[in-house]
């Protein structure tokens, strides 16, 4: 029996989501510092994710070309998205750990691959 694609990007985004609150409260005990650089990160790399899965979703289906299309267009979007966070946080947050802030970014992306092998 397979999942739905569907059930599999929600399970997906709600993992990120849990391990990037447990980083960021576990950081809480390093400082507040690596806290919010953390949840920076890990939003910085959330927030394009979840567009990535609105933009690309609605285009499963039989028709190939709209659904490779829309992950290509959704991709790049996905990627500016990513960029224009970060440039954002590094000029406008201060102070800012950066090795949190993309340790954050890191375990998020990873744990999403987690998501998929779950049973939840």
């Amino acid at each position: 029996m397979t999942v739905p694609n569907v059930v599999l990007i929600r399970r997906s985004l709600r993992v990120q989501s849990t391990v990037s609150l447990l980083l960021a409260g576990g950081l809480l005990l390093v400082g507040q510092v690596a806290a919010y650089s953390s949840m920076f990160g890990s939003l910085a790399a959330s927030i394009p994710a979840l567009f990535f899965a609105l933009f690309v979703t609605p285009k499963f289906g039989p028709d190939s070309a709209a659904f490779l299309r829309a992950a290509v267009i959704g991709e790049a979007g996905k990627i500016l998205l990513t960029a224009l966070i970060c440039v954002a946080v590094f000029v406008w947050v201060k102070p800012l750990a950066a090795g949190w802030f993309f340790t954050g970014m890191a375990v998020v992306i990873f744990s999403g691959r987690l998501g998929v092998f779950l049973k939840a």
